[in-house]
């Protein structure tokens, strides 16, 4: 069956070529990296595994690449460069949106780490086993061991919402008000439970972390012993992939 966006749809496949373009395009467009993998899939009849792009989609792709696709080379006004000054009669914005590409380094990648779900509080366990490849955001670029997880439950939304990912540099220092991912060791010998909360304060005796959304019968303020804290790594960066 013939695609009347074949050649749109070939050339955002070469656009997504580095690694990492995807899932940075995902999070433009406001849907789920499956979705852009579909849209440039041109070789299956299966309905599930292709979609046909929205205009309203191949505008912003457009400004996202900062570059016209083939068949739309008159909608200058897309580029981030044309006159976007707004009729008067509309507010100005205070922001832009989706933002001007920049593609990342592609000679490395961050590793998203397995995790098991173990409890409350958006208690898992980090289980050590690399479950994908991410691209690195530029604070990460060169930064030995950093590692993503994914956010499992709710109790720190609106800040993270469960299913997205969250970045970690264990070489930056931790200050009050940063988010952190905390690892306690547990009775069993050589088990560590973990937890992404904010972190509010140590000291020889306690550790205690802020949760902002906690479940019926839970509170936000949550403490442990301190000798008890295996480690405090900071979230430097979060996306929805």
């Amino acid at each position: 069956m013939s695609d009347p966006q074949l050649k749109l749809k070939q050339w955002l496949s070469n656009k997504l070529e580095p690694r990492g373009t995807s899932a940075q395009l995902a999070a433009a467009l406001g849907v789920q990296p499956v979705a852009v993998t579909r849209m440039k899939n041109v070789d299956s009849d299966n309905p599930k595994e292709r979609r046909q792009i929205r205009p309203d989609e191949i505008e912003r792709i457009a400004r996202f690449f900062n570059e016209l696709p083939p068949g739309f080379e008159q909608m200058t006004s897309w580029l981030a460069d044309a006159d976007t000054t707004p009729p008067a009669y509309l507010p100005k914005s205070n922001a832009s949106f989706p933002p001007r590409y920049q593609q990342f380094k592609s000679d490395g990648y961050v590793p998203l780490l397995g995790q098991s779900v173990a409890g409350p509080n958006g208690r898992f366990i980090l289980n050590g086993a690399e479950v994908a490849r991410l691209f690195v955001p530029p604070m990460l670029e060169g930064v030995e061991g950093a590692y993503a997880v994914r956010v499992y439950g709710t109790s720190m939304e609106p800040r993270f919402k469960a299913g997205e990912t969250v970045w970690i540099n264990p070489n930056e220092p931790v200050r009050a008000g940063d988010d952190v991912i905390v690892q306690i060791l547990t009775d069993e010998e050589n088990q560590r439970e973990s937890y992404i909360k904010e972190f509010k304060s140590q000291s020889s005796k306690v550790t205690r972390l802020w949760q902002h959304h906690p479940d019926e019968g839970e509170t936000n303020d949550l403490q442990f012993p301190t000798s008890q804290v295996f480690s405090v790594h900071k979230i430097v960066f979060h996306a929805t992939v």
